[in-house]
């Protein structure tokens, strides 16, 4: 598969340590929607907008190595997550590792996830400083005020951080303001270090450390984040598929769950004629 030699390397994550904490130690797997997606997102990304490169850690790498994945990705860094210190808990800070990938890097690079598609050349983004997918409300109650977020005892915030200002959904972000990335990460690996009192809904605190405070970060430093979005993702977008909600969906409607992989497989087959889907994910992959 040819990659585009004009744009911006990209970054897949994939800590496998949240679904291990969570399963008592159970194989770990991955959903068959999400391998497709998975799949979709990295061809169209080399096809539209430069390499990608997967952060995974020891567990990850070998289950991605039997389903005869890897070729998906143009370089694959193990050492980074496998190396994310046990004072992080995996369980409330699921996301976690996207802030130790982004931090090992340097710009410009884009943060995409893995069930997020881009359908065309992002070329228009490069003059930026940093680029969030979209702005969320404040009104979403995952955004907690601060007196109700856990805190590690001891911890302070930044008494200059804006806390009016909007959250930026990091499922697709560009960073090329390396003093910005570093101070973000930073900030936001702090928070989650031995903060480990669970919230109810097991949301607000990620959503805390890699969304909010990556607007809060870029306004104490004087920076205004671009969205590749004017609105929050409706579903309505002919240049994005964020598959977030699909993914929710599909995993307790095995109606839909059926037609989402028929949709992601053709859509593979329409868009990369030359690329097969290895035999090791076609005997997992749910369809009619």
């Amino acid at each position: 598969m040819k990659t585009s030699k004009s744009g911006v390397q990209a970054l897949h994550i994939n800590w496998t340590k949240p679904f291990r904490a969570c399963n008592n130690k159970a194989a770990y797997s991955v959903d068959d929607f999400e391998l497709l997606t998975t799949i979709l997102s990295s061809l169209l990304w080399k096809r539209y907008n430069g390499p990608i490169k997967l952060y995974t850690d020891s567990i990850g790498y070998d289950y991605y190595e039997k389903l005869g994945l890897l070729n998906l990705w143009d370089s694959i860094d193990v050492d980074t997550l496998n190396k994310i210190p046990e004072s992080i808990d995996p369980e409330i800070f699921w996301a976690a590792a996207k802030l130790f990938a982004i931090k090992n890097e340097k710009g410009p690079v884009v943060m995409m996830d893995t069930d997020l598609l881009v359908w065309k050349p992002l070329d228009e983004f490069k003059k930026e400083k940093i680029v969030a997918f979209h702005r969320e409300s404040l009104d979403i109650d995952c955004y907690l005020p601060y007196e109700f977020l856990k805190k590690r005892e001891g911890y302070q915030i930044d008494s200059q951080f804006d806390w009016s200002v909007s959250p930026c959904n990091t499922a697709l972000a560009y960073f090329n303001d390396d003093s910005f990335k570093d101070f973000y990460t930073a900030t936001a690996i702090d928070f989650m270090t031995d903060n480990k009192e669970r919230p109810t809904e097991m949301v607000s605190q990620m959503v805390f450390a890699e969304q909010r405070l990556f607007s809060m970060c870029a306004q104490k430093l004087g920076l205004h984040p671009h969205t590749f979005l004017p609105f929050e993702y409706n579903g309505e977008c002919d240049d994005f598929t964020h598959l977030w909600g699909a993914k929710g969906i599909a995993r307790t409607d095995e109606s839909f769950h059926k037609e989402l992989c028929t949709s992601l497989v053709n859509a593979i087959h329409r868009e990369f004629e030359e690329y097969i889907i290895p035999e090791q994910v076609k005997k997992l992959i749910n369809v009619s």
